[in-house]
């Protein structure tokens, strides 16, 4: 097999793609991603990733002070 032999080239950094990519892998296949710029989609990198990341963050940061009005404590890390 040569260098630039791969079983599979997916064409696409988002989420998808890098989906496909992983799953083909941890199957055996040699892979390769296809993009356009030097990092993955857009929706991985700019929008729907970070958003759900941020929301998460500011739901656990409601819910962690809402478990103090039933009694809950912690430290912070650290």
């Amino acid at each position: 097999m040569g260098s630039f032999d791969y079983d599979l080239v997916v064409i696409g950094g988002g989420s998808g793609g890098v989906r496909a990519a992983r799953f083909s892998a941890a199957a055996g296949a040699r892979v390769a991603i296809a993009v356009e710029r030097d990092w993955c989609g857009t929706c991985v990198n700019v929008w729907c990733i970070p958003k759900k990341l941020f929301g998460y963050a500011a739901h656990f940061s409601e819910e962690f002070r809402d478990a103090r009005r039933f009694g809950w404590s912690s430290m912070a890390p650290g």
